[in-house]
């Protein structure tokens, strides 16, 4: 009988990373989740500590890592310096024990908030609004340049991201205010637009990465159909029966145009499954309920 592949995930108490480890444990994957909050079948260790992230990675020897661990709200100038300790951890620790793929979660904040109505692709202009996504940008550069020192390096740039027990973003807001106010209010008209991507649809991307992808390159991550989130007020008011209110834009608020071609993951065999907005949306309800 073959041997197991053996599997790290970090951040595994997370949304994603929680549907990411049954998914690859499901998949036959001997699985280790990571995180620092401890849940069920999930090791706890502090990433920005080498010494006992390198132990753990000695001790289980995985063939794989998806690095999903991310810190996303602190003071600016913490949030970058331990994202970029603990990615730089990871990174180290998995060329020393060598890990044969490499994962990394990169983010669609990586291009700010364009207006422009059109798709972005892997090779626009980068345009970091925030401490995090600038720490997303820093530890991609990270990841390519461990990619040349021979640690084989695929990197993801998500867009919104949902499904069951998602945590955060417009779904889980817009769907907690329909459940419990009866009213969603929906700024700037609901003229902003993006990829709302299915978190099963994610895990066959990460799949793809473990196995088919092209190492040393960024791919963007999505449904590949750009939704506006009237779009979505309008599925979420149809499955719950609440008034929507369009109003316009705050003083911060953009319409922004921010959803990607996703032609170079498509060429190497991604097919979103999940495209049913309005099933998905159910799934959320059915959590939140």
């Amino acid at each position: 009988m073959l041997d197991m592949h053996r599997l790290i995930i970090t951040g595994a108490s997370g949304f994603i990373g929680s549907h990411a480890l049954n998914y690859f444990r499901e998949k036959g994957y001997e699985t280790l989740g990571i995180d620092k909050i401890a849940k069920e079948n999930v090791l706890t260790c502090d990433l920005t500590d080498f010494d006992n992230t390198y132990k753990l990675f000695k001790d289980f020897k995985p063939d794989y890592v998806i690095h999903l661990a991310v810190i996303m709200k602190d003071e600016e100038f913490n949030l970058i310096r331990d994202n970029l300790t603990m990615n730089l951890n990871v990174l180290e620790a998995s060329l020393r024990v060598g890990v044969k793929r490499f994962v990394y979660m990169s983010s669609s904040t990586v291009y700010g908030l364009p207006t422009k109505d059109e798709p972005i692709d892997e090779n626009s202009n980068l345009n970091p609004l925030s401490g995090y996504a600038a720490s997303k940008i820093a530890t991609e550069y990270l990841v390519l340049r461990y990619c040349k020192l021979g640690l084989p390096c695929v990197i993801f740039r998500g867009f919104e991201v949902y499904g069951k027990g998602v945590t955060s973003g417009i779904v889980k807001i817009l769907v907690e205010n329909a459940l419990y106010k009866k009213h969603i209010k929906v700024f700037c008209y609901g003229e902003q637009k993006t990829d709302f991507t299915h978190v099963l649809d994610l895990c066959q991307a990460y799949e793809l990465g473990l196995k088919n992808l092209e190492t040393c390159k960024v791919y963007n991550v999505g449904s590949g159909v750009p939704r506006s989130y009237k779009d979505l007020a309008e599925v979420i008011s149809s499955l719950l029966g609440c008034s929507v209110e369009y109003l316009p834009c705050r003083d911060k608020d953009i319409a922004f145009k921010l959803y990607p071609k996703i032609d170079r993951l498509k060429s190497y065999g991604f097919e979103p499954k999940h495209l049913d907005l309005k099933k998905g949306i159910e799934e959320v309800v059915s959590y939140y309920r």
